[in-house]
């Protein structure tokens, strides 16, 4: 009688301990079959950047955040390009973990990333995100998130095209996202 009253009260304390209330237990997010959920905490698909996030801001790259990447991704890959601008490009970014989940706002514009990131050069030259600067009017920019099957084999710096034509044979999935930004046709250095 003494050994199964012992052994009732192990199991007890055995299923408190691994028990909890459930606010320190993370649900891991299934992996997807198709394109993976592509969101900004900054803007709605299709809605408008906020200023903060172009040149007549802080220049600051938005937040970023994905989801349900495919299965079988080995790295992602981001670009950024005005659509109404002959393709300017903002943003490229490549050989992204898998298992991150998003970019936090205002990535450095380095090279290198802490994760093993590499960044591109956008059409000013530069490395890393460059905003939105339109001349008047509005103008459409598409950020697109690639699931590849591969990891991009390309040093840091490397251009768009150069990205676009390593990652060919290799995209699982696309997702894009779209965001707006317009200016008065007072600002000055309009660029894309």
């Amino acid at each position: 009688m003494k050994v199964w009253f012992l052994l009732a009260v192990a199991l007890a304390v055995a299923a408190v301990a691994c028990g909890g209330d459930g606010d320190d237990v993370v649900t891991p997010e299934p992996v997807g079959t198709g394109p993976a959920i592509f969101t900004s905490g900054a803007f709605s698909s299709g809605g408008a950047i906020p200023i903060e996030f172009t040149c007549d801001g802080n220049n600051a790259a938005p937040p970023l955040n994905w989801r349900r990447v495919p299965v079988g991704t080995q790295s992602l890959a981001l670009t950024m390009d005005d659509r109404d601008a002959d393709g300017y490009v903002h943003w490229v970014m490549y050989n992204i973990p898998p298992e991150s989940m998003g970019l936090g706002a205002d990535t450095d514009p380095e090279e290198v990333l802490d994760d093993g990131s590499l960044q591109g050069v956008n059409s000013r030259g530069e490395i890393g995100y460059t905003g939105p600067c339109p001349p008047s009017g509005e103008h459409r920019y598409r950020f697109r998130l690639y699931a590849l099957d591969a990891a991009v084999d390309l040093e840091a710096g490397a251009t768009l095209a150069e990205v676009e034509a390593a990652i060919a044979d290799h995209v699982l999935a696309l997702s894009e996202l779209v965001g707006t930004y317009s200016r008065s046709s007072t600002s000055p250095g309009a660029s894309g």
